[in-house]
């Protein structure tokens, strides 16, 4: 692409609260021992539960604080946070994440545009650290095309893990893990907190000793918590679409929804990328994120309670 057309490509394109860029027209428009049993299976299920964060401005947010790992281990509480776009946090909102949630740095893994077009806010104490995954997004894909979302966001999973630039930003994310005080949580985030927060969860998890099943039950949350605001989403997309001149057609819309949510596939595109290149997630912790035993040992020390 010469530089004249990818000018002009990035100037039709913004990008949406769900962090991937679309055309600006689109955006426009679940006996006794029965009983004993059943209550044990509830209280176990309790046990191992992350907190929705409810905020005005971010639909996404929520704290880790309560999975328990394959060893028996519990994520502390209000240490371990993720998020999609602090941009319209209100007054509250960041009296509840400083004060309650005890969160001292903000760890923006979005692009240098999204950063510029809308900033987060800035919260009294709180650390600002850039860290973008992907230093911009390609042109937008053809949604009259069958598959066309599904290509684009497991092709994003992909250069996530392994670009250098992907690399870089998580092992930022990991370098503020390392540095955080005792007292205090870590907040890193995306545009819908979906896809690059997702995968850094992903990230940490695993480096805490979860299991993919603990790992993609987090991870295939961000569908129920992006609900309501992926409605909107999807009537603007509709409107934008028809606004263009163009026919509304059931792939249009399929595409839209692929974009708007996670899907295992997307998930099992990252695990592939790294079991390819490095051949388990282990060795990515090591030889990708450049992360030492010594420093995992840290981690699990800092975040997780004792083993039973």
């Amino acid at each position: 692409m010469n530089k004249r057309v990818s000018t002009l490509v990035t100037a039709l394109l913004l990008t949406t609260t769900l962090g991937w860029q679309q055309p600006l027209s689109t955006l426009t428009a679940s006996a006794k021992s029965t009983t004993t049993q059943t209550t044990k299976h509830k209280a176990k299920k309790a046990k191992s539960t992350s907190t929705h964060i409810k905020l005005q401005g971010a639909s996404n947010a929520r704290d880790l604080g309560g999975y328990v790992n394959s060893k028996g281990q519990k994520i502390k509480a209000h240490r371990l946070i993720r998020s999609n776009s602090l941009s319209t946090l209100s007054k509250s909102d960041q009296k509840k994440l400083v004060k309650t949630y005890h969160v001292a740095t903000d760890v923006d893994l979005r692009t240098v545009i999204e950063q510029q077009k809308s900033p987060d806010v800035k919260m009294k104490g709180v650390k600002l650290v850039k860290a973008n995954v992907f230093k911009s997004f390609g042109a937008f894909p053809d949604f009259s095309k069958k598959g066309a979302a599904d290509k684009m966001m497991k092709k994003s999973y992909h250069d996530a893990i392994t670009t250098a630039q992907g690399r870089k930003a998580y092992k930022s994310l990991f370098h503020q893990l390392l540095k955080n005080p005792k007292n205090k949580a870590v907040l890193w985030h995306c545009s819908a907190g979906k896809d690059r927060a997702g995968m850094g969860t992903v990230l940490v998890l695993s480096a805490l000793n979860f299991n993919k099943k603990a790992i993609a039950q987090d991870y295939l949350k961000s569908n129920t918590y992006l609900k309501q605001t992926n409605k909107q989403n999807l009537k603007h997309q509709e409107a934008g679409w028809k606004a263009q001149g163009k026919t509304l057609t059931p792939t249009v819309v399929a595409n839209f929804k692929a974009q708007n949510g996670v899907k295992m596939a997307y998930l099992n595109t990252m695990y592939k990328a790294v079991n390819t290149k490095y051949g388990n997630m282990d060795n990515f912790l090591h030889k990708g994120l450049g992360l030492t035993n010594t420093q995992l040992k840290q981690l699990r020390a800092n975040y997780l309670t004792a083993a039973k």
